[in-house]
């Protein structure tokens, strides 16, 4: 009888060591990464890329897709490098070259994409800042752009420089002050210098292209004595990406260079 007992849970044990394994479903491979890009249907994230490339040369590049599910509204995605000492730059400039640039639209969503390559920055904050939060602060930018209905030839991106106030958290949603700054425009390929500047005593942003050959302000009149909720100068990519159910999900993509940063004197460290 003992031996039968033995036996008997020896087989058991093997049921319950084999029954759990013939249940479970085989592998598949699921991704060989043998196309470009990260397939959209396989992937939640995007692509991304931030090196040195080269001797002096910064890269930044990204590739994002806007959400299914719906045939409304906008994805934002922005990507950079940010400077450690923002409080004290009121001045940035930097030679951006923007090498790649695709912007799509969905069908069935009346927004635009875009994509664009910028130095921007928070200056000031024109009400009571909450830390961390973008509301109310003075936002300004120079940006190498282009829209999915651009009308301009394939490769010709629009250089302006821009002075907003958020009126969200996280700026997605802004006004902006006085005019758009016209700085011209550039293709893909080809370097351009683009900087900003900020007078507070003049309460006035300087925007100029290529050592002058483009160039406009944009004048204020906020109290600018508060700091703002978010500091930040950077180097960075942004595109705006609709929703798109009735379609593939819309992709963008900007690939850009940045070198000769340069920066008011007395911010250096």
């Amino acid at each position: 009888m003992q031996g039968i007992v033995v036996r008997a849970a020896a087989i058991a044990a093997l049921v319950l060591s084999v029954s759990p394994a013939q249940a479970l479903e085989p592998f598949k491979v699921y991704d060989k990464f043998a196309e470009r890009p990260l397939d959209p249907a396989r992937w939640a994230e995007g692509e991304r890329v931030r090196e040195i490339r080269g001797a002096g040369v910064l890269r930044v590049m990204q590739r994002s897709y806007g959400l299914g599910g719906t045939d409304f509204g906008l994805q934002f995605q922005s990507w950079g490098s940010t400077l450690t000492n923002p409080s004290t730059v009121t001045a940035l400039r930097a030679r951006v070259n923007v090498t790649a640039l695709e912007t799509n639209a969905c069908p069935s969503n009346p927004a635009f994409s875009q994509a664009r390559a910028r130095i921007a920055g928070t200056f000031f904050n024109i009400a009571t800042p909450t830390p961390g939060s973008m509301l109310n602060d003075a936002f300004a930018q120079v940006k190498l752009v282009r829209f999915s209905n651009s009308g301009d030839p394939d490769g010709v991106l629009r250089v302006q420089g821009i002075l907003s106030l958020c009126t969200t958290a996280d700026c997605n949603s802004s006004a902006t002050v006085g005019n758009v700054v016209d700085l011209g425009t550039v293709a893909v390929g080809t370097p351009t210098v683009v900087q900003l500047q900020w007078d507070k005593g003049g309460k006035t942003f300087y925007f100029s292209r290529d050592n002058g050959a483009f160039s406009g302000t944009v004048a204020y009149a906020f109290d600018d004595t508060s700091p703002p909720g978010n500091p930040f100068k950077q180097l960075s990519t942004r595109v705006d990406l609709p929703n798109c159910q009735s379609a593939a999900p819309v992709s963008a993509l900007v690939d850009v260079k940045f070198d000769n940063v340069q920066v008011n004197q007395s911010t250096v460290p």
